[in-house]
Parts: structure tokens; C-alpha cells; sequence
């Protein structure tokens, strides 16, 4: 398929700026992503809606990416990724959350689709979150 990409991150690169730059850099503003692979550095928050604020956690450990899914957007004519991990640690036991951004320890493997959309996101005061616009 045409609009389908696999991409391979290696040892040392973040999953966030990497799958970014990879979308600006192929025209990418619209679409989704799954992946699995090892991470030695990882930052997860959770989102708390009563006072609109993330909480976070930094990992400096080796994780197991079990799961990794997101999508593309743009929010201000940038590209946009929202997008969620769940992690194994060596005990087998799960961390999950929303992904900052995490550092390969051995690699990553994306499966990346592009849309033939255009998607905008924009803040919503009420839940304080960037919000589909749709």
C-alpha cells in the first residue's frame, strides 16, 4: 500500500520527534500509528481532568513496548501526535499512559498509515485539552 509506511527507530532515538519529523518531512498530517520495540528511557503522564492538569513519571529502566498506538494531527499547522503506550518491565508487569516521549534502547518498529484528510486540533477551556476539531 502506498500510504503505508513501516519505519524503524534505532538505539538513542526518541519515538516523539522521530515519528514528527518523519510526518513533516513526508507530508504526513493525518493518520495513525501502532509499534512495538525496547525502551530505556521513557516519560508517562495521565491526564487528570478535575483540575486540568498532566501528571508525569520519568522511567530510567528497560521497557518492552507491547503496545505503542497514536494519531496524526495538526494544530497549528504543525503536525500533532497524541498517542499512548503501554510498557512491560522485567518482572512482566505492565506501566502505561500517555507518551511524552521515550528514548529507543534497542529499536522500534512503526507501522505508520497516512489518511487522505486534513484534521485540526484546538483547545477546549472547558475539559483543557486539544480537542479534535470535527
Amino acid at each position: 500500500m502506498k500510504d503505508t509506511y513501516f519505519v524503524r527507530l534505532d538505539r538513542g532515538e526518541k519515538i516523539i520527534d522521530s515519528v514528527k519529523d518523519f510526518c513533516t518531512k513526508n507530508n504526513i498530517k493525518c493518520g495513525y500509528f501502532s509499534g512495538i520495540g525496547a525502551l530505556d528511557e521513557v516519560e508517562l503522564a495521565h491526564y487528570i481532568v478535575e483540575n486540568k492538569k498532566y501528571t508525569s513519571k520519568v522511567f530510567k529502566q528497560v521497557l518492552e513496548i507491547t503496545n505503542l498506538t497514536g494519531n496524526i494531527t495538526t494544530m497549528d499547522n504543525e503536525v500533532y501526535l497524541h498517542c499512548h503506550i503501554t510498557l512491560g518491565d522485567d518482572e512482566m508487569k505492565a506501566i502505561s499512559g500517555h507518551l511524552k516521549e521515550g528514548k529507543i534502547a534497542a529499536t522500534c518498529e512503526i507501522i505508520l498509515v497516512k489518511l487522505d484528510a486534513e484534521i485540526n486540533r484546538k483547545h477546549d477551556e472547558l475539559i483543557g485539552l486539544n480537542l479534535l476539531d470535527i
